[in-house]
């Protein structure tokens, strides 16, 4: 084995220990591992024959559109949102001061997750997610998805900017009252947008979800299956 080679796989070897230490779940620490040793394979083909290098490369092209990583189907207790329902839920446009806490009711707290299907990070965010909504859902905290790929103007009216080399997507805003009290990626006033940390424990810490939301016994012991969605 040559010296690039050796450098090549050390370099794949230290990467993906990074990766390990500081992945959301499993799958997501997979989906890495493949990428890059795609992409270290690509290196060694170049540097071996530019035309092998150019039918990995088209290999490699068909099997990231044909054979997408597969979405997260496990248990869920979220409510996926449209324009309507989410005037409706989370601003509360059209409705009463005072209503039940089902229908969106002043003291139902909401976190909402920003999205778009084809971007790997909100991939890998989906059984966190999902499992936070397992766990903590009651009467005053819901939990939401809105997908920015089908509602852009959403994206604009919270600046989530969701172009290829975004650091946004996804975006978790938390909403008291329908008022924005909190977001991961932090974004400051001049634009700038902090790096997001979305394991388990650093959501629940940065939305104080342990203090601010006790988890029932119920809650903690039986997961809901159901997804509930408005269009």
């Amino acid at each position: 084995m040559s010296e690039w080679e050796k450098s090549a796989f050390s370099s794949l070897a230290i990467l993906l220990a990074v990766k390990a230490v500081r992945t959301l779940t499993m799958d997501a620490f997979m989906s890495d591992v493949f990428m890059f040793s795609k992409s270290v394979i690509l290196f060694m083909a170049w540097n071996l024959e530019p035309r092998l290098f150019a039918w990995y490369l088209i290999l490699f092209s068909v099997l990231f559109l044909m054979v997408p990583q597969p979405f997260f189907e496990g248990p869920e207790d979220i409510v996926y949102l449209t324009p309507a329902t989410f005037d409706t839920l989370i601003k509360r446009k059209g409705l009463p001061k005072k209503d039940p806490p089902d229908t969106g009711g002043e003291k139902v707290r909401w976190l909402v997750e920003f999205y778009a299907n084809w971007s790997p990070p909100c991939v890998h965010l989906d059984p966190v997610f999902a499992a936070l909504s397992v766990q903590y859902t009651t009467e005053t905290l819901q939990f939401g998805k809105m997908d920015l790929g089908r509602w852009p103007l959403i994206a604009k009216e919270f600046n989530i900017h969701t172009g290829g080399t975004s650091k946004q997507l996804p975006t978790l805003i938390l909403f008291e009252g329908g008022l924005e009290v909190g977001r991961i990626p932090h974004r400051f006033s001049d634009g700038s947008i902090a790096k997001g940390r979305y394991r388990k424990a650093d959501i629940i810490k940065a939305f104080d979800l342990d203090h601010k939301n006790p988890v029932p016994a119920s809650n903690s012991k039986n997961g809901k299956n159901e997804r509930k969605k408005n269009k």
